[in-house]
């Protein structure tokens, strides 16, 4: 394809560190094949997580890529998500709750994914920060109430003492301090603690791998999560895993009870906020566990009680086979763009002829009748 035929495509996302590591790869992925905008104005939007304000950005098609993170989308943003002319969602049960929502519009399924660079050489970053062994359980946050970060960390805290060979690491990503300080009160409670460390920066890609490497339990006891590209790395890297038995996050797809502990699960009403609210109805729901469950998951892990399925692959969920579906479904996407473009050029030309045919004049001016 010429470089002048390419069609205009704008990759959208909003603040997140998933979201934008998602939003450049795409980018990188489909450079080649299309032109990659810097402005709201051209033939494909793709937008990742939804903006109200996008109905009015001009695009010949549209696509969403939406996580949910509730169970009921509100009806008003419903009918925003209807707009689009095609919504992706990463996981299986995030399509059924868009549909149950009332999102008529078609839904692709097109999962998160892990970087092959995950399986790679390690840097040494976990060695460097850690030269006593111990085991060490670990989880990656944004500190949001729906993380469920505190409960987490208490109940780790009730748990362990100092005496028992263990840590617990809580990746944060830049949080807003009263976050730490919160959590650093819940920590400095108990006397007898074992390692804790909060590591509350972000991370360039490399050494991120190597502390997701060097860990031996992932924990996730999030209310609930539309995907979780770090439970999906854990369960790559092999690792235990302790999350929640869900029936309504996304990670369902790709954990199980061969490759992870799964803590009994019952629902509870989202907290209705007004951030919660612009995208989820008031009847939206969540998870939550009986807290005495994840003590005991932590103690079965710890002395090697619970064994997992370490034979499990995941090639499905490798970057390079995930672009690939982005590619297959951007084919049709990019014929029936080119098509409206003629449609649109056929009609404008149409409309160009008619008005302006009274005014044409004879192609011999001789044959110009002045009377």
């Amino acid at each position: 394809m010429k470089k002048d035929d390419r069609l205009k495509l704008y990759i959208w996302s909003r603040q997140g560190e998933s979201l934008l590591k998602i939003n450049e790869d795409l980018k990188e992925n489909f450079k080649e094949d299309y032109h990659i905008l810097n402005y709201v104005e051209g033939d494909i939007l793709f937008m990742h997580y939804i903006d109200p304000t996008a109905i009015n950005w001009r695009f010949k098609k549209k696509v969403l890529i939406q996580p949910v993170d509730g169970t009921i989308i509100n009806s008003g943003m419903t009918e925003n998500i209807n707009q689009f002319n095609y919504v992706i969602t990463p996981s299986s049960i995030n399509k059924q709750q868009l549909i149950d929502s009332g999102v008529e519009v078609p839904i692709t399924v097109i999962p998160n994914y892990y970087d092959s660079d995950l399986l790679e050489s390690d840097n040494g970053f976990f060695e460097q920060l850690f030269d006593e062994k111990k085991y060490t359980f670990y989880t990656e946050s944004t500190g949001v109430e729906r993380k469920n970060i505190e409960n987490l960390l208490k109940h780790f805290l009730e748990t362990f003492t100092k005496e028992d060979n263990t840590r617990l690491i809580i990746k944060l990503n830049q949080v807003e301090n009263k976050i730490i300080v919160k959590l650093k009160s819940i920590i400095d409670s108990y006397q007898d603690r074992p390692e804790v460390i909060l590591l509350n920066k972000r991370l360039p890609e490399k050494y991120l791998n190597s502390l997701e490497r060097g860990i031996d339990c992932y924990i996730c006891l999030s209310h609930m999560e539309g995907f979780c590209v770090p439970l999906l790395n854990a369960a790559v890297l092999k690792k235990d895993i302790i999350t929640l038995d869900t029936k309504i996050s996304g990670y369902k797809d790709f954990i199980n009870k061969d490759n992870a502990l799964l803590l009994p699960t019952k629902e509870i009403d989202m907290p209705i906020t007004e951030k919660s609210t612009w995208l989820y109805s008031v009847e939206s729901k969540w998870e939550d566990i009986d807290y005495q469950d994840y003590r005991k998951a932590l103690k079965s892990v710890y002395n090697g009680k619970y064994k997992f399925n370490k034979s499990i692959t995941y090639d499905k969920y490798r970057k390079e086979n995930v672009m690939k579906e982005y590619d297959n479904f951007m084919i049709p996407l990019s014929g029936e763009t080119r098509e409206k473009i003629f449609k649109i050029k056929k009609l404008a030309k149409k409309r160009n002829k008619h008005h302006f045919s009274k005014f044409r004049m004879p192609k011999d001016l001789n044959d110009f009748d002045l009377d």
